[in-house]
Formats: structure tokens, C-alpha cells, sequence
């Protein structure tokens, strides 16, 4: 039986498989799993790692200046200890309908 880690976020069971590592001597999460199969908390909301890039929806949490991943967004509810968290922007949640992009107000005419 593989080894793993259980972690309950907002409703949702995930269990992130743990290997050894000789380098640092210590169990390691793979979250190969999660990356490939995003998961979701039961209300649809997408569970991601702190480390993942910043969306287009993104707002910088209080104290950054930017956001350059999920962990500076004022989104972004991470567990103590987990590199894991749930985004709180409704856009992001599944089933939710990102908004229509802008006309482009730069558009060349033909004269």
C-alpha cells in the first residue's frame, strides 16, 4: 500500500501520496496527482497549490504588493502547514462563467 498524506480542506478528503527522499531524509508529498486531476471542495471551489501561478482574478492579499501565485491572493484560504489551499473567487469556481473579455479599444479600421 502507498503512503500518503489525508488532508480534509472545506469538505473535501484528499489523500497526497508521500515518498522518501534520501537527499533531505524525510517523507515528501507528490502532488503529480492533484496537478494532472484538479480537485474541488463539495461547493466547487478549486483546491490548488500556494506555489501556482496567479490568475487573471487575482488581488493581492494584504501586505503584498502583487500577486505572483496563489499564496499573495486575498483569495486564497490555505490550512496551517499546507502547502495546499481553496480559491475563494467565485469566477474560479466550478460550473461559474468567466466574464466576456473587452472589446480590444485598440482595433486598426480600414479607411
Amino acid at each position: 500500500m502507498e503512503k500518503a498524506k489525508r488532508y480534509e480542506i472545506e469538505g473535501a478528503i484528499l489523500d497526497i501520496p508521500v515518498h522518501w527522499d534520501e537527499r533531505s531524509q524525510q517523507y515528501l508529498e507528490d502532488y503529480r496527482g492533484l496537478i494532472e486531476t484538479p480537485a474541488y471542495t463539495p461547493e466547487g471551489r478549486p483546491i490548488l497549490l500556494t506555489i501556482e501561478d496567479a490568475c487573471r482574478y487575482s488581488s493581492p492579499a494584504a501586505g503584498e504588493a502583487r500577486c505572483i501565485d496563489c499564496g499573495s491572493c486575498a483569495y486564497f484560504r490555505q490550512p496551517h502547514g499546507s502547502l495546499l489551499g481553496v480559491c475563494h473567487n467565485e469566477t474560479m469556481r466550478s460550473g461559474a462563467k468567466p466574464a466576456q473579455a473587452e472589446p480590444d479599444a485598440m482595433k486598426e479600421e480600414t479607411i
